[in-house]
C-alpha cells in the first residue's frame, strides 16, 4: 500500500509540475498551430467547396438539365404503357359469400404504345425552346458562381484590411505610449508642462480606444471569414498579404461596351431569351392554325379468365383539326396578343442595352476614382510620415508644442488607414469592372452536370 501511495504521489507531483509550466504563451502556441493559411484563390476554392447556396444551385442544375433530357424524350420518342387489372363486382343479388370468391375475380393486362410522327412542327418547337432554357441555366449557374467568387473575395480582403489597420493602430499605440513614457519623465524634470503631458495621455488613451475599435472590427472580419468555411468562429487565418499596387491600363470605352455586350452573362442570357419568345410567338400562332398530325399505335392484351390469346393492334392514324373559336374572332385577338407579346420583350432587350452600357460605364469609372486616389494617397502617406518624423524631431527640441505633434500623428494614421483602405478596394474594383465586362474572374466547373 505505501509503494502504491508513493506511486501515485509521484503522478499528481509530475501532473502539477507540468501545469506549473503551462503558461499563456503556451496555450497561444497551441492555438497557433490551428492557424491555416490561406491565399485568395484558396479562399475562393475553400469557400465554393463549403457554400450550400452554391450546392443549391448545382442541384437546380441538374434539375434543369433532366428537364432538357425529358423535353427530347416527349418530343421525338414514342411513348408506352402497361396496365393490369383485377375486378370482382357484388352488389344486393350477389353478394359476398366467402373468400374464395375472390380467386374468380375478372383479370386482364394490357400494353400499348404511340408514337407521334408529326404534329406541325410543335414538338420541335417545344424542344428547341426546352433548349434554349437549358442554356439559360447554365448560364445562370456560371453567373451565380462569379457572384460567390465576389463575395468570397470581399470577405476574403475585409479581413486583410483588418489585419492591416489593427497593425497601423498597435504601432500607433506603441508610439504614444512612448512619448507618453518620455513626457512623463520630462515633467518629472520640469522640462513640460502640466498641458503637455495631459495632451500626452489623452493621445495615449484615444490610441488604446483606437486600437480596442480595431480589434473589434477584426474580430468581426474573422467571424465572417470563418463562417463563410464553416469553422470555429474565432480560429486565426494566416493571409497572403500581397497586393499588386499596379494600375492597369483600360481600353477605351468603346471596346469595353463591345466585349461587354458579347460576353457578360446577362447579356447571354438576354439573347436566349429573346431568342425564347420569338419561338413561343411561333408556336403560339400555330395553335390559332388548323393542325396536321400524324401517330402510330400500337396495343396488345388479354383476359386471363379463359384460355384466350393476347390480341394486338396497330396502325397509323393521320387528320387535320382546327378550332375556329367564334368564327375566329377571338383567335384574331389571340394573334394580336402573341404579337404584342413578343414586341415587349424586344423593347424590353433595347432597354436592357442601355443598362448595360450604364452598369459598365459606372464599374470603369468606380475603377478610375480608385486608381486616381490610391495615387494620391500614396502620395499623401509619404507626406505625413516625413511630417511626423520631422515634428517629432521639433517636439524633442521643443521647437513643436503637444498639439502640433497630435495633429502629425494623426494625419500620419489617416493616411496610413486611407492607403490601406484604397488597396484593398481597387483590387475588388477591378474584379467587379472585369465582371462588368463579362470575364470570368475565377475559373470553376460543376462536377457530375
Amino acid at each position: 500500500m505505501r509503494k502504491l501511495a508513493a506511486a501515485v504521489l509521484l503522478a499528481c507531483c509530475a501532473v502539477s509540475a507540468a501545469a506549473l509550466h503551462f503558461t499563456p504563451q503556451t496555450a497561444l502556441a497551441r492555438k497557433q498551430t490551428l492557424t491555416t493559411a490561406f491565399t485568395v484563390d484558396t479562399y475562393i476554392a475553400a469557400f465554393l467547396e463549403s457554400s450550400p447556396r452554391l450546392k443549391a444551385q448545382k442541384n437546380a442544375l441538374k434539375s434543369a438539365q433532366n428537364t432538357y433530357k425529358n423535353a427530347f424524350t416527349n418530343a421525338f420518342l414514342p411513348s408506352f404503357s402497361f396496365s393490369a387489372t383485377a375486378d370482382k363486382t357484388y352488389n344486393r343479388y350477389r353478394r359476398l359469400s366467402s373468400w374464395d370468391d375472390l380467386n374468380h375475380a375478372d383479370s386482364s393486362a394490357r400494353a400499348q404504345g404511340g408514337w407521334n410522327l408529326f404534329n406541325s412542327g410543335k414538338d420541335a418547337l417545344a424542344y428547341k425552346s426546352a433548349s434554349l432554357d437549358w442554356q439559360i441555366s447554365q448560364i445562370e449557374y456560371e453567373e451565380s458562381v462569379q457572384n460567390f467568387v465576389l463575395e468570397a473575395v470581399q470577405t476574403y480582403y475585409n479581413l486583410l484590411l483588418g489585419e492591416k489597420l489593427l497593425k497601423v493602430y498597435e504601432d500607433d499605440l506603441q508610439v504614444a505610449q512612448k512619448q507618453y513614457e518620455q513626457d512623463k519623465i520630462l515633467y518629472d524634470n520640469g522640462l513640460k508642462t502640466r498641458s503637455d503631458l495631459l495632451s500626452s495621455e489623452t493621445n495615449f488613451r484615444s490610441s488604446q480606444l483606437s486600437l480596442f475599435s480595431a480589434q473589434s472590427d477584426y474580430e468581426n472580419a474573422l467571424k465572417n471569414f470563418n463562417i463563410a468555411l464553416n469553422l470555429p468562429v474565432e480560429r486565426p487565418a494566416k493571409l497572403d498579404e500581397t497586393i499588386s499596387e499596379d494600375l492597369p491600363a483600360l481600353p477605351s470605352l468603346d471596346q469595353d461596351l463591345t466585349a461587354a455586350l458579347a460576353h457578360r452573362y446577362d447579356a447571354r442570357t438576354r439573347r436566349l431569351r429573346l431568342r425564347q419568345s420569338d419561338v413561343s410567338q411561333t408556336l403560339d400562332n400555330l395553335n390559332t392554325l388548323p393542325s396536321v398530325f400524324v401517330d402510330l399505335f400500337a396495343s396488345t392484351g388479354r383476359g386471363f379468365n379463359s384460355h384466350e390469346l393476347w390480341e394486338y393492334n396497330y396502325g397509323i392514324s393521320a387528320g387535320i383539326s382546327f378550332d375556329i373559336g367564334f368564327f375566329y374572332l377571338d383567335k384574331y385577338r389571340s394573334r394580336q396578343n402573341i404579337r404584342l407579346s413578343n414586341e415587349n420583350a424586344h423593347l424590353e432587350y433595347e432597354q436592357f442595352l442601355r443598362s448595360l452600357r450604364d452598369a459598365v460605364v459606372e464599374a470603369r469609372n468606380a475603377l478610375l476614382l480608385k486608381m486616381r486616389s490610391l495615387e494620391i494617397s500614396k502620395l499623401r502617406l509619404q507626406a505625413a510620415e516625413q511630417k511626423f518624423e520631422a515634428t517629432q524631431l521639433k517636439y524633442k527640441n521643443g521647437l513643436m508644442s503637444a498639439t502640433d505633434l497630435t495633429v502629425a500623428r494623426q494625419e500620419m494614421i489617416s493616411a496610413q488607414v486611407s492607403y490601406a483602405t484604397l488597396l484593398c478596394e481597387l483590387t475588388i474594383s477591378r474584379l467587379r469592372y472585369r465582371y462588368a465586362l463579362g470575364e470570368q474572374i475565377y475559373d470553376y466547373k460543376p462536377e457530375n452536370i
